[in-house]
């Protein structure tokens, strides 16, 4: 059963309680922290203190510069102590982010303190190596690792009456990710691990919530979400998920089609723009009328420029978007030259 949990662990991973008691503490815990050189930091999994209930919030805040939103969390816990003797442990949250962390107790602070940089050895924080654009769902490769196989942590006590349930909540600050490679928009994203909190006894209730600081904003969400207002996404599980809770969101600006990955939405602007020229020729051919192509042309090329907004990333955007530019111009001149002359060639053969 021991060696079950611990394998499961390996490909979970972070974010949580996990309880970590003193080395010599009679009252033990789910952690055990062995003297320097007398073992390897382990879990115990025999703390019989059960998590009742967990709510994780995200409220997401623009940032002071376009490459940044901080995602200001708030987590609240239900714990049970199922002991009929009192119970004292510390506990161990671990985070991408320790930014203004706090620990409240109703109205109490709890002190807090820096839990070192020893992880127990069955634990890994995971590398998240892609991010999915919230339009298509498309999962995107990072060209280096994600800053989300670091954790930091932080220790704090709790000592619980016979039988006696606490509500503790901890607040701070995630400046989350961003990903601004090959994509229109871009694309911002956070994770939170769930999955470690299997080592407390029970199975809670989980609530996980967003809101954006906007309107208008597309989230993808690993763990499905329902829209509940314009900014506001939340889901409720009887459970704690098997999965760790990842979502990523963009505001979408000039895309047309549901993507906004840049090859993708700029291949599928061109198409268009290319079909719709064929259908202004055809139908300036089959009415006998060139200016209807004429219009149109302008049209199409104002569509372009409109829609093709970025192309190659920093610093060729405004070289390939203008060359576009150009090209599809120059192009829908030729073709407005072609039709020109063949109605008047049909005009003239009529007389």
């Amino acid at each position: 059963m021991i060696l079950s949990k611990m394998r499961l662990s390996m490909l979970t991973i972070i974010l949580m309680f996990m309880l970590l008691p003193a080395a010599a503490s009679a009252n033990g815990g789910p952690l055990l922290d062995p003297a320097t050189g007398y073992g390897l930091l382990r879990f115990d999994e025999k703390s019989n203190i059960s998590l009742v209930r967990e709510k994780v919030a995200y409220t997401v805040k623009k940032g002071g510069n376009r490459y940044q939103d901080d995602g200001e969390v708030t987590v609240h816990y239900e714990l049970h102590n199922r002991n009929d003797v009192q119970k004292d442990i510390e506990v161990l949250f671990l985070t991408p982010s320790i930014e203004g962390l706090t620990v409240m107790e109703g109205d109490k602070t709890i002190k807090s303190s820096p839990a070192g940089n020893e992880k127990p050895f069955n634990w890994r924080p995971l590398a998240k190596n892609s991010v999915t654009d919230p339009l298509s769902g498309k999962e995107l490769s990072l060209s280096h690792a994600s800053d989300y196989n670091r954790a930091q942590g932080t220790r704090f006590p709790l000592s619980f009456e016979p039988n006696e349930t606490k509500h503790i909540v901890v607040q701070y600050v995630e400046p989350g990710g961003m990903y601004d490679k090959g994509v229109i928009n871009i694309i911002y994203s956070h994770l939170y691990y769930l999955t470690p909190a299997s080592y407390w006894e029970g199975k809670p209730q989980v609530e996980l919530e967003v809101k954006l600081y906007a309107p208008g904003g597309k989230l993808h969400s690993n763990l499905r979400l329902e829209k509940i207002s314009p900014t506001t996404f939340k889901a409720v599980f009887n459970e704690l998920p098997s999965e760790d809770w990842y979502f990523s969101y963009t505001y979408p600006k000039r895309l047309l089609f549901s993507t906004n990955v840049e090859k993708d939405h700029n291949g599928l602007v061109l198409g268009t723009a290319a079909a719709l020229t064929v259908i202004a020729a055809a139908l300036a051919l089959i009415f006998r009328r060139s200016f209807i192509f004429t219009v149109s042309a302008l049209g199409i090329w104002f569509f372009t420029i409109y829609y093709i907004s970025k192309m190659g990333g920093y610093p060729f955007n405004f070289i390939l978007v203008v060359f576009t530019d150009i090209v599809v111009g120059m192009s829908l001149v030729l073709c407005n030259v072609v039709v020109w002359k063949i109605n008047r060639k049909r005009l003239k053969a009529e007389k």
